[in-house]
């Protein structure tokens, strides 16, 4: 009876952590969210995602990117200064977004679909539900101090997705000191 019993939790402990991985891994939201993006396009995203690229190669032919990795994701957020000190045009990234929402219409569209986002049942706890926390607080005044928490919620794999990359563009986009210049 003991040992049944001990099979049986095994097999409980098994099956949540293996339900937790692919909930980890599935970025639903993540790729929701793209969507949204795409959809005030329209091209539907493809200028976009091609802007994406830009920047990612942008990075890496200034040697502050080593190549397209998580891993070199990772380090890129680990050493955010480099990113942001003016050896790297601004991408253009954030514009583009901001364009494409000047029109009431497309400010709706991407309003009701935020709000899906935002009351999915698997919103709460999930990484982009922290992404959203940290980029709303006040308590983010340094770009290292904000990146520092971002690691925490980070994982290399999570470069994977488009998400993670429009999310580095933008913030690099936001604090680069080429847009001082």
């Amino acid at each position: 009876m003991n040992n049944m019993l001990k099979s049986v939790i095994c097999v409980m402990i098994a099956f949540i952590s293996y339900a937790s991985v692919a909930q980890n891994d599935n970025y639903k939201l993540e790729t929701k969210y793209m969507e949204c993006m795409c959809d005030l396009f329209n091209d539907n995203g493809a200028e976009f995602k091609a802007l994406l690229k830009k920047a990612e190669q942008s990075l890496i032919n200034a040697e502050v990117l080593s190549d397209t990795s998580g891993k070199s994701y990772i380090a890129l957020y680990k050493n955010i200064r480099t990113s942001i000190d003016g050896r790297v045009a601004n991408f253009g990234v954030s514009d583009y977004v901001i364009k494409a929402l000047g029109g009431t219409e497309n400010i709706k569209k991407y309003a009701t679909c935020m709000n899906s986002i935002l009351t999915d049942s698997n919103f709460e706890g999930s990484k982009i539900s922290q992404i959203i926390a940290l980029s709303t607080s006040e308590n983010n005044s340094k770009i290292t101090e904000l990146t520092a928490k971002m690691l925490k919620i980070f994982e290399a794999k999570d470069f994977k997705h488009d998400f993670y990359k429009y999310l580095t563009f933008s913030l690099i986009d936001k604090h680069n000191a080429s847009n001082r210049k």
